[in-house]
């Protein structure tokens, strides 16, 4: 059985880490490590690796994972988004969410797909984009921090919604310890470095994905 999880926007690799440790390919898309969405070509990808035959769809199985920016998105920043939507900003993260419902809808139409999932905090894409549905999960990290490696590392509120086609997660609640991510205080201003660790993902919920979805 050969197992491919396509890892959109996991620039820290938090995401799909359980899914490396337990054998799992792993295609980490991100900008800045050279690969940028918009240009990965998935078709030629999935040519190249696994010419189609009956029997590769017996043994292969992909899970898709896409932490889409939020920047255009996120209800906290609501007040802008008449801005946004007036001077193209917003049309520029649209084209991010397109091009993942296709590399979605490819996978699934050769029936390999196995899930799928969207993250982002508190937001309103997806009604800019019905096809999403309605959130599957609202979660903060300290819902999962019990399964976290180095559990203070999760417990804090971060109100996260999913969107997709995956098994519910089993919790692992622990006493929030702040409000925010810890890393945080040592961060500031606007810089790639703050906006990086503003929107890793937390450790305890992507085993609890695991556990739930390989």
């Amino acid at each position: 059985m050969n197992n491919v999880l396509i890892s959109l926007f996991d620039y820290t690799g938090n995401a799909s880490k359980p899914y490396k440790e337990n054998g799992w390919e792993v295609m980490q898309i991100d900008i800045q490590h050279g690969v940028d969405v918009l240009e990965w070509d998935y078709k030629i990808w999935f040519k190249g690796n696994y010419d189609w035959t009956p029997e590769n769809q017996i043994r292969l199985r992909i899970g898709i994972i896409a932490m889409i920016p939020c920047t255009d998105y996120a209800l906290s920043g609501a007040k802008h988004f008449k801005r946004k939507d007036t001077d193209g900003t917003t049309a520029k993260s649209q084209e991010l969410v397109s091009k993942i419902k296709e590399i979605i809808d490819f996978f699934e139409a050769k029936s390999v797909l196995l899930f799928w999932q969207i993250e982002n905090p508190m937001s309103r894409i997806h009604k800019l984009n019905p096809w999403m549905g309605p959130p599957q999960l609202k979660f903060n990290p300290c819902d999962y921090a019990g399964k976290d490696p180095i559990p203070d590392n999760s417990r804090y509120n971060k109100r996260t919604w999913l969107w997709g086609k995956f098994n519910p997660l089993q919790k692992s609640y622990l006493e929030p310890l702040s409000n925010d991510y810890p890393g945080f205080k040592q961060l500031g201003g606007k810089s790639l470095k703050t906006k990086n660790a503003r929107s890793v993902t937390p450790l305890g919920f992507s085993y609890a994905f695991y556990e739930a979805n390989h």
